[in-house]
Order: C-alpha cells, then structure tokens, then sequence
C-alpha cells in the first residue's frame, strides 16, 4: 500500500515538472508601465512585512517543534530518547535554515534598500 502511494506521488510530480518545465512564456504581451520611485519604496515596504513576517512565523514554528521534542525527551524512555536524539539533528538543521536563510534575506534587503 505504501509503495503505491509513492508510485502515485512520483507520478504527480513528474506531471507538475513536466507542465512547468515546457511552459512557453510570450514575452512580447507583458509591457510594463513605467515604475517610478514610489513603486520601488512600495516593493521594498512589502518584501520587508513579507521576511519579517516569515521570521516570526518560523521561529514560532520552531519554538513550539522544540518544546514539543523536550517534553517527548524527558517523559521517554531510554530507547525512546535514543530516538528523539536522531531526530533532533534533522530539526536543528531546518531550524539553522529558517534562521540564517531569513537573516540572511533581510541583511539583503538592508544593504539594498539603503542604496
């Protein structure tokens, strides 16, 4: 049962792949108005909500991923702790992620929004 899920998964987003990867794009119809400073002052005040608004969405999500594998750690057994220990290591990986990829995107946005 399981390997048919997978078959069907892979099938799907072979699908998806496909669709994006051969899609045709006319350039010639997009004609953009001219921009003026305001446009940009206004891209660059919702790309700050945006990253400053993923940054909190991911440390809350981080917080509250962390507290859940403590309480797991300290009411487990030994094998269980055993276990909790290797699945830490993926999750302070993704948390290591989220933080630096969001610093890192917000250091972006302040050197360029500077200029």
């Amino acid at each position: 049962m399981k390997q048919k899920k997978v078959v069907i998964m892979l099938a799907i987003i072979l699908l998806l792949f496909h669709t994006v990867c051969f899609a045709t794009v006319n350039t010639d119809l997009y004609k953009p108005k001219d921009l003026t400073s305001s446009d940009y002052d206004k891209a660059f005040e919702m790309t700050g909500t945006i990253v400053s608004g993923l940054t909190i969405i991911g440390t809350v999500i981080a917080i509250i991923g962390i507290m859940i594998l403590g309480i797991k750690y300290m009411m487990g057994s030994v094998e269980q702790k055993a276990d909790y220990k290797k699945t830490m290591i993926p999750y302070l990986v993704g948390c290591i992620l989220i933080f630096t990829i969001t610093r890192i995107v917000s250091i972006i946005y302040n050197l360029v929004s500077q200029v």
